[in-house]
């Protein structure tokens, strides 16, 4: 199937923004928009991922919006992070749908904190009915240590970190201190009593302005519909993700409440999937969820 790429500029909050929409000859009903990660990226993504995932998906009839955020590539204005992406994530659906007369929903995809960001704001926009996330960051420093500590376990026992300690070219004094909050912070959990899951719930919802981790837990716990979650396994972010997961009974409730879960694992990977063997493995894993959960307009099918 043959597909166009149209430039577009769009306005938020007083700023243009300009992004790229790949349209299908025979849209599907529904299509994707990549949130970018990070503040030094631009629309076509880490070693042109998005820009290769975006013409492979349009020719299978997926159409897909790649664009800057706010003070990112060519778009006007500050990028201010991942917190501050609901004004952007808004204008640009709304450009998408304009674009693409006819399509019904939108998947919303990234990696690091863009997921973190999606996380939060994915259920503020009925059109949005998918996420894709990839390796979230919910990074905070006890989950944090506890990973590190964990790494530096593993790498203590290779035979090449004993070759660059043995070299001078590693410095044991992070990894000391963190080993030390470590079990400083056990320490205080051993004397300090916990607070349960209800009163930590009760804290969040009642703040006028929560912490991200919690509006992340909030954004999923409000968020009914589909999830993609691509995992790498040589990623710290990822371990820590679900280590945070696994710790937390307000976040393992938080991930119950979205209609279906799928997690595609990277056993080799890195966080920003680099290699061309997992970009290759995350293209071909998202375009097949993508496919399998396509709304099929009325009276039509895709083709498989």
């Amino acid at each position: 199937m043959t597909a166009r790429e149209l430039p577009i500029v769009f306005h938020c909050e007083g700023h243009e923004l300009l992004g790229m929409v790949h349209i299908p000859e025979k849209p599907l009903a529904r299509g994707l928009i990549f949130v970018l990660a990070g503040a030094s990226q631009y629309r076509a993504g880490m070693c042109r991922s998005q820009l290769q995932m975006a013409r492979e998906w349009a020719e299978r009839g997926v159409p897909v919006m790649r664009f800057d955020h706010r003070g990112l590539g060519d778009s006007e204005g500050v990028f201010k992070g991942f917190r501050e992406l609901e004004a952007d994530i808004a204008a640009a659906i709304d450009a998408f749908v304009g674009a693409v007369p006819g399509m019904e929903e939108v998947v919303l995809f990234g990696g690091c904190d863009a997921a973190s960001g999606i996380m939060i704001n994915a259920w503020k926009f009925p059109r949005v009915t998918g996420i894709v996330l990839g390796n979230p960051w919910v990074h905070n420093e006890v989950t944090g240590d506890k990973v590190a500590v964990a790494h530096f376990g593993q790498r203590i026992r290779e035979w090449d970190f004993w070759l660059k300690f043995l070299k001078g070219g590693y410095n044991p004094l992070p990894a000391v201190a963190t080993l030390g909050r470590v079990v400083l912070g056990k320490l205080k959990s051993a004397v300090l009593p916990s607070r349960s899951a209800s009163s930590r719930q009760a804290a969040y919802q009642d703040s006028p302005s929560l912490p991200p981790l919690l509006r992340m837990q909030e954004g999923l716990k409000r968020f009914k519909g589909e999830v993609l979650l691509l995992m790498s396994g040589q990623s710290l972010v990822s371990r820590e993700f679900d280590l945070v997961v696994s710790d937390d009974p307000t976040w393992q409730a938080a991930m119950r409440a979205p209609r279906r879960w799928d997690r595609h694992d990277l056993p080799d990977a890195d966080q920003a999937f680099s290699s061309i063997a997992d970009r290759l493995q995350v293209n071909s894993a998202t375009l097949a969820w993508l496919l399998e959960r396509m709304p099929s307009r009325q009276g039509e099918q895709h083709e498989r």
